[in-house]
């Protein structure tokens, strides 16, 4: 233990500044372990923060488990699968999920539309929850729209939209090779789309769903798209535990083997599979420099050997071993390697803690918009800190700094006291 101490005392006492050269490329290397581990755990916080987020409203806007019946393209008698669904302790809700066009004047954009029963709505897609302005109301007639598309088509409470069903509008004209399109006489019929009061407005604060969704009463969606009475699309199912969904899947899939069921993890497996690539490949990258930092601390190291070369020999001629000259050095790459990381842990949870003020001054000063919520779905910058990527990059970044200083740390051992000695 004493030789343990007295080998910390010599490695911190080579690492004390005394402004010279040797002082100011340990800050260096410090500040270089500092900004590479604080980049660590920024990017990775960051990259957590997005899946959880994005898992967060996924959840949100789709159902943990959804029922089709992909042959038919409807389910007939949604009743049987809300029964089986709710003896498993779940609740469910049919829904009729649709795309159509959504007019308002003269402009016309594709929009997808959800049926809903308003009284189930919290078995399905919990819109109230997410309402902006206006109240949840989808009486006959209603339709509720979001703040991206009420900003696009200038629409408040109280306008009126109409919306219009792709399948009629196909069903109305045929084409004719040579003749073109023309008024299909067989069918000999005219569909008029359908006239919508806007009652509230919605933002689940998901870009790609709010530009993309509307909702209306499953009665009128039924309507609009010719589907049976009393039919469904689907049937959202929602559980207490959406991450833990295995038992209830295969519960499902023997008591209705003739409909499809579907997991949210399933339906979005390539995206949450891209999300945890990424992360990884983020990982592995960025450690590179901290690998960059450990070289630094080994050319310090190299250049103080250099420095101290008459002192380690007359340590070495007092009775100093070779492995306490080692563990010397070695000490002071780990010591660098400390410091280092716990500069670079606090400055990377108060680059975490101040993520949002700093990109918008960022963004500011700029004037480019650094995090634009049309790509990223969000517009605030998410970021978790996980403990266990915290204590994966701490213990990381120091074992690297460690081993950094094995080089000079064994050329240092190596050193011939006599040699030394007589040329200094």
């Amino acid at each position: 233990m004493n030789h343990f101490l007295t080998d910390l005392f010599l490695a911190w006492r080579y690492l004390k500044p005394k402004r010279n050269a040797v002082s100011l490329i340990t800050c260096m290397s410090v500040m270089g372990v500092t900004l590479g581990v604080a980049v660590l755990i920024v990017v990775l916080a960051v990259m957590t923060g997005f899946t959880d987020e994005m898992k967060e409203k996924m959840i949100d806007t789709m159902a943990h488990i959804q029922i089709q019946d992909v042959r038919r393209g409807y389910i007939s008698n949604p009743g049987k699968v809300l029964k089986e669904v709710k003896a498993l302790g779940c609740e469910a809700s049919p829904v009729v999920y649709r795309y159509g066009l959504l007019q308002k004047g003269e402009s016309l954009i594709p929009r997808t539309v959800i049926g809903i029963r308003p009284e189930e709505q919290n078995s399905g897609i919990d819109v109230k929850r997410y309402m902006f302005i206006g109240k949840f109301s989808l009486a006959k007639g209603e339709a509720l729209i979001s703040d991206i598309t009420a900003q696009e088509l200038n629409l408040r409470i109280g306008d009126k939209i109409i919306l219009h069903s792709p399948s009629k509008i196909t069903r109305m004209f045929k084409y004719e090779e040579g003749k073109g399109f023309k008024f299909n006489e067989d069918k000999a019929k005219v569909f008029l789309p359908d006239e919508y009061r806007i009652s509230g407005i919605f933002s689940f604060g998901k870009y790609d769903f709010d530009n993309s969704v509307l909702f209306i009463n499953i009665d009128d969606a039924a309507e609009l798209f010719d589907l049976p009475w009393d039919s469904a699309t689907a049937v959202y199912v929602r559980t207490k535990d959406p991450f833990n969904l295995n038992d209830t899947l295969t519960s499902l899939e023997k008591s209705l083997p003739e409909l499809q069921i579907y997991s949210w993890q399933q339906l979005n497996r390539q995206f949450l599979g891209v999300l945890a690539v990424e992360k990884n490949m983020m990982f592995f990258l960025l450690i590179f420099i901290v690998l960059v930092a450990a070289f630094s601390i080994s050319n310090t190291l190299i250049t103080v050997v250099l420095q101290k070369t008459r002192e380690i020999g007359l340590i070495k001629a007092l009775g100093a071993s070779p492995l306490a000259i080692l563990r010397t050095f070695v000490l002071q790459g780990f010591i660098v390697g400390i410091l280092g990381t716990f500069c670079g842990t606090l400055l990377g949870i108060a680059v975490i803690h101040w993520r949002n003020g700093i990109m918008h001054a960022v963004s500011s000063l700029t004037g480019m918009e650094l995090f634009p919520k049309k790509f990223y779905f969000f517009s605030e910058l998410p970021a978790r800190i996980v403990t266990g990527d915290l204590v994966l990059i701490c213990v990381v970044s120091i074992i690297l700094c460690t081993i950094g200083a094995l080089i000079p740390a064994w050329r240092a051992a190596r050193l011939d006291p006599a040699k030394a000695l007589r040329y200094e």
